[in-house]
């Protein structure tokens, strides 16, 4: 029998019983509403979980569909007077960073290095003089990340995970052997844009942990940047790691290597007309065009530093500004002579 039909049988019921079933109905009425927004309670909470989970899952999925890029290192060619002063100021050599002339022994720089490496803890600055052994000409450089695919060894059949599309960006290859005693060991296969006339080049590297086993004669389950600097890294000076790199470029270099970190699924952090800043793991690339520039190059190096330091240093055209554990290389007076 529902409520309208009990009313109305007027007659049939005494004042205390109207009472009695008004105030049962009340309660009624109360206890059912309570259900009734514990029931909606739980509901939420359970669409909660169940929309929480599902981003979870959403994120895990997206993360498998995009390969893992951080900056593995940089290089600059600079004139020699910049070099001269940079391999010869041994205060600064001693309190910046460890210095060292690379593979396969990283033996220690002299006066007949014509290159030579800054070891961080997870990346490394290769300046190079102009009579270096890769002809690479004064004003030039280059930005190398490393890749990394979810859930994937290395192999020579690895590829990097990109956005959709029918670009032909990033799709040369060169596998990089590196001699180690009486064996050429694989170090890495990088992926790039051919960029023919290009000064700033870039490239992405899937790197073997089998050649760290053959460099350092322990096995490694994986390969890390830490893992191949750390006998050289010294915390106790100066240089930790890069931050920030600041680019100005030709348009067609600009326009490969913006579409180059979009097609790796980088970040855009910020958009200032046509100044991107676009995160490339863990560096800062932010990247200018011009159309007065002859080539492209990178002006200014923002570091981290170990320690707090506010010296400044002039290495011929190079500038090396520290502030607190922040240190500033500014390159443009590299590029004085020409644009």
């Amino acid at each position: 029998m529902d409520i309208n039909s009990l009313f109305s049988r007027k007659k049939e019921i005494t004042y205390i019983e109207s009472r009695f079933l008004g105030t049962f109905f009340r309660l009624s009425y109360v206890t059912l509403f309570g259900v009734f927004l514990m029931s909606c309670q739980k509901q939420k909470t359970e669409s909660e979980s169940y929309y929480s989970i599902d981003r979870e899952k959403i994120d895990e999925a997206f993360n498998k569909d995009k390969s893992k890029v951080l900056l593995d290192h940089l290089y600059v060619v600079v004139d020699s007077v910049t070099y001269s002063k940079l391999i010869n100021d041994n205060r600064w050599k001693n309190t910046y960073a460890s210095f060292d002339r690379g593979l396969p022994d990283f033996a220690a720089v002299n006066m007949h290095a014509s290159t030579c490496y800054l070891r961080g803890h997870r990346h490394y600055i290769e300046i190079l003089g102009p009579k270096n052994t890769y002809n690479e000409s004064v004003g030039k450089s280059g930005i190398g990340f490393s890749l990394k695919n979810k859930e994937e060894h290395f192999h020579l059949g690895l590829k990097p995970k990109l956005k959709p599309s029918k670009s032909s960006l990033l799709q040369a290859v060169q596998t990089v052997q590196m001699p180690l005693r009486d064996y050429k060991y694989t170090w890495f296969k990088a992926f790039y844009t051919p960029s023919p006339g290009t000064s700033l080049h870039t490239w992405y590297a899937f790197y073997n942990p089998s050649f760290l086993d053959s460099l350092y004669g322990k096995h490694y389950t994986s390969y890390s940047r830490e893992a191949f600097l750390e006998p050289n890294y010294k915390k106790k000076k100066l240089f930790n790691g890069v931050k920030e790199i600041y680019a100005t470029c030709t348009l067609d270099d600009y326009l490969r290597i913006v579409q180059e970190l979009k097609h790796l699924q980088c970040e855009l952090l910020q958009r200032k007309g046509n100044i991107l800043m676009i995160k490339g793991g863990d560096v800062i690339l932010h990247i200018e065009p011009s159309d007065i520039v002859a080539y492209s190059r990178i002006t200014k190096i923002i570091c981290e530093l170990n320690n707090a330091d506010y010296s400044i240093t002039r290495l011929g055209n190079l500038i090396i500004t520290n502030q607190g554990n922040k240190s500033i290389w500014n390159l443009k007076n590299l590029y004085n002579n020409n644009l």
